[in-house]
């Protein structure tokens, strides 16, 4: 049957039972409230179809959709008591509903399957009451009503995937979709071996668990059909949560596989090693409000509680007074069961933007734009932590849910170090600046110009983040002069050429130490460095800066700027009136017009200051600065109140 530009008007009306092979809509289907329709067999709407449902449908045969779909009122019912799977799939990346019920009686009641990248938007209710709903792959369920959970009960269970850490020694943060008791997730009954997932989507196996030496988990086992004969062990050695605790290490809480954990809380595990293991969440969708009571100075490990992404954005600004950043575990390639042998780090996001973690940048490419970077939406099942900025209630809610699959772009996981950089609203431009220790670890510092946003170069909270995890060979932004916090992340309001800001860099073992430009986004002007001490800026955009300092803590030397030194004094009579070189044992220099001097200042070129004049010996038009020291380039900088000049020397 073809329902090309049909509109069903009608206070009450019944599709009888005819037999179509197929249904199909070209044009505008339209039903309107208290109207019941049903659809027997298969039905698709077209590309150039309008699929408007206000009232009652009964769909007993598979949805296909490739053209738009809206509803404000009435129930989609997927309901069928011949077949025991039904499957809503189509080239549109979402499909509107505004209630939703699973109703399938067939033999063996599996239920709806939901194909790959699809997401089904459901402004009200989901009553499951018989048959299960199963999200393949990439497909999400967003409900979009305000205030806490409408219905989402029934016997039937909503089914997710989401993959695992490849590594076996390495960990996740996670946080469960689905409840499976009660209102609440444990991991018995609501974890699943997805390693089938293929080939069984409807029913996965039960996790199994060990514990003890040697602390590994164990893949599953497989027969030739690529079917789970024996289900994956999770070693429940690794099993924790952290909930609202100002403890450092000692906030940690073991679970078991028995326990209850409130929907929106994160929890460690490990996976089983060698491969991207898939995992399947089974339970009763979560939905609606949650809430987080927390402390100043406390941190929780947290995540998204829904089987949809969230906008860590929207998920930032209503909790701004509470939380101002949030951080992702990324493990790094960890080799060992020992703490003291992780390699990883946290990732942080705000509403400027996301850095990785500093991990060696050989593994995955980072240290580079193709990095670990966090992204604006949160997946599905992706824990993180939180510190508390304030007092307050954390709170989850379903205006932030959002459909955005997980490809690497606004979107992803962080279980693997091969994802796509960042977009950006073009009006925004970024700048990522990279650091490089003696032993490979690279971190990368993002500084946002943000026109349409209130930040300026004081303190912006929500826009600059800063990091409790530093190494002892780190690079970072100094804002307000507050040496004692590391801002990995720093957002301002338009970009101007003028701006400067200050960094921090500290340098504990000998080795090569390198700043360099990891990346721009929609920035075309030069990238400097300023050696304030020396008087000297180094194009980042050209070549990297090799240090060659003292070891020791810089808080007042380096600077980011957009101008070079030369333009910067272009107009200063020192530049232009004072001259300095060597001769016979002497740094002489010529002051002609008796330029008012502060001081001479003299350094080698491991930056380290050898001499220093006071001006009371700066008052004639020549001066001679004794100076025997081995032959070699020196950096003499002179200093008035008018401007300074920074001149190399050779002796």
């Amino acid at each position: 049957m073809d329902t090309k530009g049909l509109i069903f008007l009608a206070y009450f009306l019944v599709i009888p039972k005819l037999i179509f092979s197929q249904i199909t809509n070209e044009g505008i289907l339209q039903i309107k409230p208290s109207t019941i329709v049903s659809f027997q067999n298969n039905y698709t709407n077209k590309t150039n179809g309008i699929h408007n449902n206000d009232g009652d449908l009964y769909l007993n045969g598979n949805f296909t959709n490739h053209g738009v779909t809206s509803s404000s009122s009435g129930t989609t019912f997927f309901k069928s008591s011949v077949n025991d799977i039904l499957t809503i799939d189509g080239t549109r990346d979402s499909i509107q509903f505004y209630n939703l019920e699973i109703n399938v009686n067939g033999a063996s009641k599996k239920g709806v399957y939901v194909n790959n990248n699809l997401g089904l938007i459901v402004a009200n209710k989901l009553d499951l009451v018989s048959g299960d709903l199963r999200l393949v792959g990439e497909a999400q369920l967003v409900q979009k009503h305000a205030g806490f959970n409408v219905n989402n009960v029934g016997a039937g269970k909503l089914l997710r995937d989401q993959q695992g850490f490849v590594n076996g020694y390495g960990f996740n943060y996670w946080s469960s979709p689905v409840n499976n008791n009660s209102g609440f997730f444990s991991l018995n009954g609501g974890l699943y071996d997805g390693t089938d997932a293929s080939v069984n989507p409807f029913t996965p196996q039960q996790v199994l668990f060990n514990t003890g030496s040697p602390y590994n988990s164990v893949p599953s086992v497989l027969d030739g059909g690529s079917n789970v004969t024996t289900s994956l062990y999770i070693n429940d050695t690794w099993l924790y949560i952290y909930s609202q605790s100002n403890l450092g290490y000692n906030g940690w809480q073991k679970i078991d596989k028995n326990t209850l954990i409130t929907p929106g809380l994160g929890f460690s595990m490990k996976s089983v090693g060698g491969l991207n293991q898939n995992y399947v969440f089974k339970g009763i969708p979560n939905n609606g409000d949650y809430s987080f009571p927390i402390l100043i100075g406390e941190t929780a490990i947290l995540g998204n509680p829904y089987p949809s992404a969230i906008d860590a954005n929207k998920l930032i600004q209503d909790n701004l007074s509470v939380f101002d950043n949030i951080q992702f575990w990324v493990d790094g390639g960890s080799v060992s069961h020992f703490s003291a042998d992780y390699q990883g780090g946290y990732s942080i996001y705000n509403l400027t933007g996301g850095v990785g973690p500093s991990i060696i940048s050989s593994i995955g490419g980072l240290g580079s734009s193709s990095g670990i970077i966090p992204k604006r939406h949160i997946a599905v099942a992706q824990g993180f932590a939180i510190d508390a900025q304030g007092d307050g209630n954390i709170i989850f809610n379903n205006s932030q849910r959002v459909f955005k699959t997980e490809d690497g772009v606004d979107s992803n996981f962080y279980k693997s170090t091969n994802h796509k950089s960042s977009k950006n609203d073009v009006t925004n431009s970024f700048i990522r600046i990279g650091y490089e220790d003696p032993e490979l670890f690279h971190r990368q510092i993002l500084l946002g110009f943000l026109p349409e946003s209130p930040a300026d170069l004081s303190l912006n909270i929500g826009y600059d983040a800063c990091t409790y995890s530093t190494r002892d060979d780190d690079l970072f932004y100094i804002i307000e002069d507050d040496f004692y916090k590391k801002y990995m992340i720093q957002g301002v309001g338009a970009y101007k050429n003028t701006y400067e800001f200050p960094l921090g860099l500290i340098m504990s073992q000998g080795g090569a130490h390198t700043i360099m430009l990891d990346a721009v986004e929609n920035f075309t002007d030069t990238v400097y460095v300023k050696d304030a001490v020396l008087n000297i800026t180094y194009n980042l955009s050209d070549s990297n800066l090799n240090l060659n300092l003292p070891l020791g803590e810089y808080y007042d030397r380096f600077k980011i700027v957009f101008k070079s030194e030369a333009t910067l004094n272009i107009e200063s009579s020192v530049e232009n009136n004072i001259q300095a070189f060597y001769k016979t044992g002497n740094i002489v220099i010529n002051n002609q017009k008796l330029i008012m001097l502060n001081n001479v200042l003299i350094f080698n070129m491991l930056g380290e200051k050898i001499v220093e004049v006071e001006n009371q010996r700066l008052k004639d038009k020549q001066i001679n600065i004794p100076f025997n020291y081995a032959q070699g380039m020196y950096l003499v900088i002179i200093n008035s109140g008018k401007g300074s000049k920074t001149i190399k020397i050779i002796n």
